[in-house]
């Protein structure tokens, strides 16, 4: 299924996190800061600079605590609680993965059962350009993401202009320039058009990431979740 609800952490928690580990602030081919990537001259994004709300932000995992107990044994540290218990609950039931949500009843239970955890997350509703199935009606349109909707959440617009965790980005911070500059406050793309354009561009280079699934995902807030 090519659309669905997900439960994403907000990018000032992901930003603060990158932030305080440094791995961002150490670049000598660019003393300063690059795109959006987090960087230790700059503690907070400044005003006016987009600040990315597409898939990619470490969406909540379903995680039941006997899972959580083993993978903590094992030297992966992590914590289930109530509200990645009902996410599990939720997949079991209704075939969906890694964290994707068909129905706005389900998402809402979840959301719910986060408690005090909220202020650290915000639902989305996203769908592939083509899919016909309609946002909800209350939600506000964020912009089009260059990513793939199947497996994992990575977007390149993420890795290569504002948390780059897997094939980075350049390190003189020029060859994503001009696309950086047409990005919204969201960090996204107004159109699925400009989306695609960037991400053709993006694949043009070699050492990028490779998956047949990419395309455009439109990315849409519900307003109860965003403040």
């Amino acid at each position: 299924m090519a659309s669905g609800y997900l439960i994403v952490t907000r990018f000032s928690v992901l930003y603060d996190a990158a932030l305080r580990s440094g791995r961002y602030s150490d670049n000598p081919r660019a003393p300063g800061p690059i795109y959006g990537i987090p960087h230790k001259s700059r503690p907070v994004p400044p005003e006016g600079l987009p600040q990315y709300r597409g898939i990619d932000r470490e969406p909540l995992d379903a995680l039941i605590f006997e899972h959580a107990r083993l993978f903590t044994e094992a030297g992966f540290p992590c914590e289930a609680n109530k509200a990645t218990v009902l996410l599990a609950e939720i997949e079991s039931t209704t075939g969906r993965e890694v964290g994707w949500v068909t129905a706005s009843e389900d998402i809402q239970r979840v959301w719910n059962a986060l408690g005090e955890n909220q202020d650290k997350y915000e639902i989305i509703f996203a769908k592939e350009w083509h899919d016909r199935t309609e946002p909800p009606r209350s939600a506000q349109f964020l912009g089009s993401d260059a990513a793939y909707f199947v497996s994992d959440y990575f977007s390149c617009i993420c890795d290569a202009l504002f948390i780059p965790r897997w094939h980075g980005t350049d390190p003189e911070g020029t060859l994503f320039q001009p696309y950086f500059s047409r990005l919204n406050p969201n960090g996204l793309f107004d159109t699925n058009e400009e989306a695609m354009d960037y991400l053709r561009y993006y694949l043009s280079f070699d050492w990028t990431e490779r998956d047949e699934n990419f395309t455009s995902i439109e990315v849409y807030a519900l307003p109860d979740t965003t403040t």
